[in-house]
């Protein structure tokens, strides 16, 4: 798999790694991450489960109402997080300390774009399915597959033609008409700056991580073509798998294989993701390791300041 390498130009060669000056290893952090995880599995996977088939087995209601009142509680908690999110990011007054480099205050990053997108996919099946009359079973069941295909399509797509494709639009910090890195680079980017509060210096740093480092280019690439091509793949046989098995297990299936395959693909990428570190580390030394490779990213004049003190801390540092 190539790395980009014919746009690459040789630079310098510090004992390490540029840092990203961003750490989940502190206490506040780690557990609103477990807390938010733990609130959305039980929201999106336990809960519609425990309804569904208590209600069906033990009220023994129709499916029109117990669709109905899986559909009414479902979405709460997720909401209410983008809802927060869309606040940080264009309301509150640091909201230009969070927004994408060079974007004006009311452009939306590509995580909001693409976390609308999926919440559309979830929600017109979920929605269509418990208003039929009697309800569809079998449609409630595709919700989490859809949401599967609105998340991992652009992954996949920008992670086989990384560089390549191009839009008339901004996507994040990337400008109009820039050839797009694979997705994994704009989801880190946005989530940590936004919703982890890593605001516009964790933007610069990541981006100069990115520019400078083969292999963190590799492991945003490879891990952006595994979530979108395994995650493509399984959605479209969870779908095929919901609608050719009777209701009860094309439900479970429905609702439960898809937080199995998150599960797993995330315990991989944390153990893989941690060895590329590891071997980033370790052989910085060699020239073909740190390699830039520019992403054409315009910035205002704070903007570019807040890029050289980063650039300072990390010369300070080395």
């Amino acid at each position: 798999m190539s790395d980009f390498s014919g746009s690459s130009v040789d630079t310098y060669n510090p004992s390490r790694p540029p840092p990203l000056n961003y750490t989940l290893k502190c206490k506040g952090r780690e557990v609103a991450i477990i807390v938010f995880f733990t609130i959305l599995f039980f929201e999106a996977g336990v809960l519609p489960l425990i309804l569904f088939y208590s209600i069906r087995w033990g009220a023994h209601l129709d499916n029109t109402k117990n669709l109905a009142i899986i559909t009414s509680l479902v979405g709460t908690y997720s909401g209410y997080k983008i809802a927060r999110r869309s606040w940080y990011l264009f309301i509150c007054d640091s909201s230009h300390q969070r927004r994408p480099l060079g974007a004006s205050r009311f452009g939306p990053d590509a995580f909001t774009i693409q976390i609308t997108l999926g919440m559309f996919g979830f929600f017109t099946p979920l929605v269509i399915g418990s208003s039929l009359n009697p309800g569809s079973v079998h449609t409630v069941a595709m919700s989490l597959s859809c949401l599967m295909i609105c998340f991992c399509i652009p992954l996949l797509i920008t992670a086989l033609w990384p560089h390549k494709l191009k839009v008339p639009f901004r996507v994040s910090s990337m400008p109009p008409y820039t050839g797009l890195p694979p997705a994994v680079y704009t989801m880190v980017e946005d989530i940590i700056a936004v919703d982890g509060g890593g605001c516009v210096e964790f933007r610069q740093a990541w981006r100069i991580r990115y520019e400078h480092s083969a292999i963190m280019r590799r492991i945003v690439r490879v891990t952006s073509l595994w979530w979108g091509a395994s995650g493509t793949v399984l959605a479209g046989g969870f779908i095929a798998v919901t609608w050719t098995t009777p209701d009860d297990i094309g439900y479970g299936i429905g609702w439960g294989l898809p937080w199995l395959w998150a599960m797993v693909s995330a315990s991989i990428t944390v153990w893989w993701v941690s060895r590329e570190l590891r071997r980033e580390r370790e052989t910085w030394a060699d020239p073909e390791v740190h390699k830039v490779f520019s992403l054409h990213i315009t910035q205002t004049v704070n903007e570019e300041k807040v890029a050289e003190e980063v650039n300072e801390f990390n010369d300070r540092n080395v």
